[in-house]
């Protein structure tokens, strides 16, 4: 009797995950005119630069050549994505660094003394100088200093984080900066989150025995439930979930400082909401 062969199962459930993982992103893919050729591509371009890491690793140079011969394509086919992947790497850098310029302004107003009561409330800033006030261009300046603070205003306000009063002072009304358009730099946070969600599950299943694993969990309700339901699970986290981040971000700027290693790495977490659809024995169950 031939057993079962574990690797085989292994490789239908990663085949699996990497259908889960991808599907959510076809409507975006094929809203934003991204082709089969291009998916194609951005996969050909991540075995070349994951192989290259392999053959480093060993003591081995990556050449072109060698990774051509590995990968079964020609050294111009490889030369050409790795020239693609610097370029989308430049832009995905440009924008990771533009959000947390202004995460690190939101937390600066929230933190610092002197935009900050000592409770930890952000004050208000006036827009135009004014005795006894401090104004939004010290604190813009004291974190971006290169920066339009009326460009920084809108994205902003469009975001949720302030509020523009009499057109003479800005209310801070959250600390957590998100996109609320379509934009580069939202899309680009697809793949920071998502990338970040499954690099930590990766890491805890591909860990060695002396390093952490990282904290992963999750609640799913049971049942199938109402929209009604989750609505108010969404008011629950909005609530909760908000009130938990903003004192685990205080807790982290509190302590970072005195941890700086250049040769480090960055750390964090998410918190996000999610659905999933109705198996198919729970679909035929509500068809009886």
């Amino acid at each position: 009797m031939v057993g079962a062969d574990p690797g085989g199962l292994e490789r239908a459930a990663l085949i699996e995950s990497i259908e889960a993982l991808l599907r959510p992103l076809m409507p975006l893919l094929l809203n934003n005119g991204v082709s089969y050729a291009d998916i194609q591509d951005i996969l050909r371009t991540l075995y070349v630069e994951s192989m290259g890491a392999r053959i480093r690793a060993q003591g081995r140079p990556a050449t072109p050549t060698r990774l051509a011969l590995m990968a079964g394509m020609n050294v111009g086919e490889v030369e050409s994505l790795t020239e693609g992947r610097v370029r989308r790497q430049s832009v995905r850098k440009s924008n990771v660094e533009k959000v947390d310029e202004i995460c690190a302004l939101l937390n600066l107003w929230h933190d610092d003394p002197r935009f900050s009561t000592p409770y930890g409330a952000p004050l208000d800033l006036s827009l135009v100088p004014e005795k006894g006030f401090r104004s939004a261009s010290e604190l813009f300046e004291a974190v971006l200093p290169d920066s339009s603070r009326d460009l920084l205003i809108d994205e902003l306000v469009a975001s949720g984080c302030i509020e523009v009063h009499d057109n003479k002072f800005i209310r801070c009304v959250s600390r957590t900066f998100l996109y609320t358009t379509a934009d580069v730099s939202r899309i680009s946070r697809i793949g920071r989150c998502g990338g970040a969600l499954t690099a930590s599950l990766v890491h805890n299943l591909l860990r060695k025995a002396e390093d952490p694993s990282y904290f992963e969990r999750g609640v799913v309700t049971e049942f199938l439930v109402s929209e009604e339901f989750r609505d108010g699970t969404l008011d629950y986290l909005r609530s909760k979930g908000q009130a938990f981040i903003e004192s685990s971000d205080r807790w982290i700027t509190e302590r970072e400082a005195d941890h700086k290693d250049p040769a480090g790495k960055r750390y964090g977490f998410n918190l996000f909401f999610y659905e999933e659809e109705a198996s198919i024995s729970e679909k035929a169950a509500l068809e009886i």
